[in-house]
């Protein structure tokens, strides 16, 4: 009975002793180290590779894109919604003026209040190319993967690939000196719909969408855009969505032989998410469907090539992707994820100014999706027009 006793107090003790440790560890912090001990010792050091980088597999986004506050905190002249986040260099300079009185800091705020307002009023006019890549020309691979990119199989895009100054150096801009179409839109999955998409209507799938795009480019911007509304995941006589990508490739084949003037590509589609998912951000005040650019690399999962997919374009697929997602990041903030990478080819070595866009989801509504042409009508532009 006594030794019964005994150790049950010395069980009570020594739960309040290990209650007592507990504490102190969390107070003093050593708690965190421990775990941070441990997680290391399982996963290896945050961003730790073979070559000790950030380059690493399980650098990617989750399902949903989890904003990045990069842009508020590391890349502070980069524009966003049409105005500078930090000062420039100049300004910079003059704040920091002990000379300056109170009567022009108080005309300097109010100059710079009504430039945001004119700045607003015209979003179309869009920061120049060069403002916006300036910040990023000079990063390393794993730097411009991580901040730009959703990279689920990382080993599937190489480092030199990424290589900032060569995809931000590139001029992608059209000769609007010939005549004929400069761009060619096409869907794929034609059939791709809305939460609130109206049965049998095709305005409200992503065919109404690039019949949209098509007219603010041609209109707005002077680009003239062939748009091919062919129903390539029903050509086979049922709804097939893996067939699509051979019955788009000979369509969009035979039109870019038939229309040797077309320089850009564009596959325009909606995105397929957890039905909880919603993708939308607010632009002008309207709620705006946020858009996926994606560049297929045409390599497994652990980065061999796959002669079948062969792209010798895919390195000016990706320039063509980087510089919309930095002008749209610039102007419209979080309405652009990050640029997904996938491991296929999306009939993307048919021009080298190839693109496969994704505005939205299956869980948007129409006017959210609708309310994304003007926006990535005028990325394009920006990137497409000198």
């Amino acid at each position: 009975m006594d030794n019964k006793r005994l150790s049950g107090k010395t069980v009570y003790l020594l739960a309040w002793l290990i209650l007592l440790c507990g504490c102190i560890l969390v107070q003093t912090g050593t708690a965190d180290y421990m775990w941070q001990m441990i997680y290391q010792g399982i996963y290896g050091q945050p961003g730790e590779t073979e070559h000790g980088k950030i380059y690493r597999d399980n650098n990617r986004e989750p399902d949903v894109y989890c904003y990045m506050d990069y842009w508020e905190t590391q890349i502070q002249d980069v524009c966003a919604d049409g105005e500078k986040y930090g000062q420039t260099q100049a300004e910079s300079t003059a704040s920091s003026d002990d000379d300056k009185s109170d009567a022009e800091d108080q005309q300097d705020k109010q100059a710079d209040k009504k430039d945001k307002g004119s700045i607003q009023e015209s979003r179309k006019a869009v920061t120049a190319m060069s403002d916006i890549t300036d910040s990023y020309i000079d990063m390393d691979a794993d730097t411009l993967l991580s901040y730009c990119y959703n990279a689920v199989y990382p080993k599937c895009v190489k480092e030199d690939e990424l290589n900032a100054e060569n995809l931000l150096g590139k001029d992608l801009s059209l000769d609007m000196n010939t005549g004929g179409y400069k761009v060619l839109i096409y869907h794929t999955h034609s059939s791709e719909a809305f939460a609130d998409s109206r049965q049998g209507e095709v305005d409200d799938t992503v065919v109404g969408l690039g019949q949209q795009l098509a007219d603010i480019l041609t209109n707005t911007y002077g680009i003239s855009v062939y748009h091919d509304t062919t129903q390539y995941d029903m050509l086979g006589g049922t709804w097939d969505r893996n067939a699509a990508y051979d019955y788009s490739r000979e369509g969009v084949a035979a039109i870019l032989e038939a229309n040797p003037s077309i320089e850009v590509i564009i596959d325009l589609h909606r995105d397929g998410v957890p039905d909880d998912t919603h993708l939308v951000t607010e632009v002008d005040g309207k709620p705006t469907a946020q858009i996926m650019l994606l560049n297929g690399m045409c390599r497994d999962e652990e980065g061999n090539d796959v002669d079948y997919w062969s792209n010798d374009n895919k390195v000016d697929n990706m320039s063509l992707a980087l510089q919309t997602y930095l002008a749209g990041r610039a102007n419209y903030g979080d309405m652009m994820r990050r640029i997904y990478i996938s491991t296929c080819r999306y009939n993307m070595d048919l021009m080298p100014r190839a693109m496969l866009a994704e505005i939205g989801a299956q869980t948007n509504t129409v006017e959210e999706e609708r309310n994304a042409i003007e926006p990535f009508a005028a990325m394009l532009a920006k990137v497409l027009l000198k």
